[in-house]
């Protein structure tokens, strides 16, 4: 298992569905400012700061 610097939590590294989750960055269209851009999907993000499609 390997612990998520983003979310925190632990994910099986030989699952490629979960790497993909927890390592490749979101594409962000909400608005330039927004803190997920660049970040993974599992990156916890409110409705405070962000809209995009993913969260």
């Amino acid at each position: 298992m390997t612990n998520c610097r983003h979310c925190s939590q632990d994910y099986d590294a030989t699952d490629a569905g979960a790497v993909e989750t927890h390592t490749t960055p979101v594409a962000c269209n909400a608005r330039r400012t927004c803190r997920c851009q660049g970040r993974p999907s599992c990156y916890p993000c409110s409705d405070s700061f962000c809209y995009c499609s993913e969260h």
